[in-house]
């Protein structure tokens, strides 16, 4: 029986083991723990391969989302619109500004439903986070004209999507994080782009915005004056890790293309598998990066088992709706969060969201990252083939 991993960071680490050392043996020997040269590079870099202006480096894609919204002007007794099929930080992070949550159903790819915004909309409306989930864009280009029609801000949870792209109406193409008034990305080890532990970046094209941020990632402090600005946290992206992802950003182009390539495995070898729907959508406006190989199958949990027995590991990520998850509906969280979040879905107000209730029983993400061997990729194609036969 082969083993294949679902993700695979020992492999990258011994591929590039010496650059690796070489740049922790050297942050370490200049002493250059905080805010130094290294994090500098590697926020221009970011900023420029995302085709903004400003890249703020944090420790976390939770705390870019909280910064992003923040420094945007999000706050108490405002509402924000999402999606329901995503990660909860992406809620919570609503909630800890004081604001509260609008979860709209799932569309086709997934993402979020953009032909419900009119029917969330509210007077207390501020703001839409869009959530690009798996390395594919949500419907920017009508996304951002509701926004700007209805005067609302847009921040983007990035997290699972830098590179992805879309060509919007007038031939330009754009990237994750450059369309609203900020972008939010997780750079969790797992991620297409991760570090070796826990870190984030904000990105914006707002001067304004940018500087508001970076005084936010450091406990509110202007670090050229030493005077504090606001009541925040210690966010910081700490420079040692900034030196290691460094080192990745120059084979990251590369590893996005090993992704396209392990895609068009997966596209081809089930494209005939009735029971599964491969993501494979058929508007070439947009560029999906792969953060995850998600697939619509049915059985969903006896495949599951299945290739768990035949040495494939998979993943379910959200098995059931955030909106049903405890904090919920636990009585004394809902009074201390300020209650449940109001569901949207194509009828309307709701306590249900059907698309969304159906992903999280039919969707399960296959072995995807670049150092993938294609007779793996065979071989998860061989086992789901079997499987239904």
């Amino acid at each position: 029986m082969q083993k294949v991993r679902f993700v695979n960071p020992q492999k990258q680490y011994q591929d590039h083991k010496d650059e690796f050392l070489a740049a922790f043996d050297d942050v370490l020997s200049r002493g250059a723990i905080v805010m130094q040269k290294d994090l500098a590079e590697f926020e221009e870099k970011f900023a420029a391969f995302c085709g903004v202006k400003h890249a703020i480096g944090v420790n976390s894609g939770t705390s870019a989302i909280w910064l992003g919204m923040r420094a945007a002007g999000v706050k108490p007794g405002d509402e924000v619109l999402t999606v329901a099929h995503t990660f909860i930080a992406t809620i919570s992070e609503i909630y800890l500004l004081g604001a509260r949550p609008i979860l709209l159903d799932a569309g086709y790819d997934y993402n979020m439903d953009p032909k419900l915004l009119e029917k969330a909309l509210t007077p207390k409306t501020t703001a839409i986070e869009p959530v690009h989930l798996n390395g594919r864009l949500c419907d920017m280009e009508m996304i951002m004209d509701f926004a700007k029609r209805k005067g609302l801000l847009v921040i983007e949870d990035a997290a699972q999507a830098l590179g992805a792209s879309m060509r919007m109406a007038d031939g330009i193409v754009k990237k994750a994080g450059s369309f609203g008034n900020a972008g939010a990305f997780s750079l969790y080890w797992a991620k297409a782009f991760g570090g070796w532990g826990n870190n984030g970046m904000l990105v914006t094209n707002d001067d304004v915005l940018a500087d508001k941020a970076r005084f936010m990632r450091y406990n509110g402090e202007d670090r050229q004056t030493r005077k504090f600005f606001y009541h925040s946290h210690n966010l910081l992206m700490d420079n040692l890790h900034a030196a290691l992802l460094n080192v990745k950003m120059k084979y990251f182009p590369q590893w996005l293309e090993r992704r396209r390539q392990i895609a068009a495995r997966y596209h081809e070898g089930l494209a005939d598998v009735s029971e599964v729907q491969i993501p494979r959508w058929s508007d070439d406006r947009f560029t999906d990066i792969y953060t995850n190989y998600v697939i619509k199958a049915q059985r969903r949990d006896e495949l599951k088992k299945y290739l768990d027995e035949h040495g494939v590991e998979t993943l379910i990520s959200w098995p059931s709706p955030t909106y049903d998850e405890p904090l919920f509906t636990d009585t004394e969280l809902n009074v201390e969060y300020g209650g449940k979040p109001r569901l949207v879905s194509a009828g309307g107000d709701t306590t249900t969201l059907p698309e969304t209730e159906r992903l999280c029983t039919e969707v399960i993400s296959l072995p995807m990252y670049p150092e993938l061997m294609d007779e793996e990729v065979e071989y998860v194609v061989e086992k789901i083939k079997g499987f239904y036969a």
